[in-house]
C-alpha cells in the first residue's frame, strides 16, 4: 500500500490530479480486465487528459463572456436555412 501512496503522491506533485483521484479504479478495473503495463498507463494517461481537455473548454467558455451558451444539439436549423444540418454534423 506503501507504493500505492507514493505513486500517488508523485502523481499529484506532477500535476496529474486526475489520474491521481482515478489511480484505485483504474487499477481495479486494470486487474479486472488483465491490462498490460502499456495499456494500463495510457487508460490512466486518457482519464488526465479528458479531464484537462473539458477543464480547458470550460475556462475559455467562460472567458468568452458569451450572454448563454448553446450546445450544437439545441441549433434551431430551421431558422438558418442555408445552413446544411447533414453538413454539420
Amino acid at each position: 500500500m506503501i507504493v500505492l501512496e507514493q505513486a500517488r503522491v508523485h502523481l499529484e506533485q506532477l500535476g496529474l490530479t486526475q489520474a491521481a483521484e482515478m489511480l484505485d479504479s483504474r487499477l481495479q478495473q486494470a486487474a479486472h480486465k488483465e491490462l498490460s503495463y502499456v495499456d494500463f498507463l495510457l487508460d490512466l494517461l486518457s482519464v488526465e487528459v479528458a479531464a484537462r481537455r473539458e477543464r480547458y473548454l470550460k475556462t475559455r467558455t467562460r472567458l468568452a463572456h458569451f450572454p448563454f451558451q448553446r450546445a450544437l444539439e439545441q441549433f434551431d436549423f430551421s431558422f438558418q436555412p442555408s445552413i446544411d444540418e447533414r453538413l454539420i454534423r
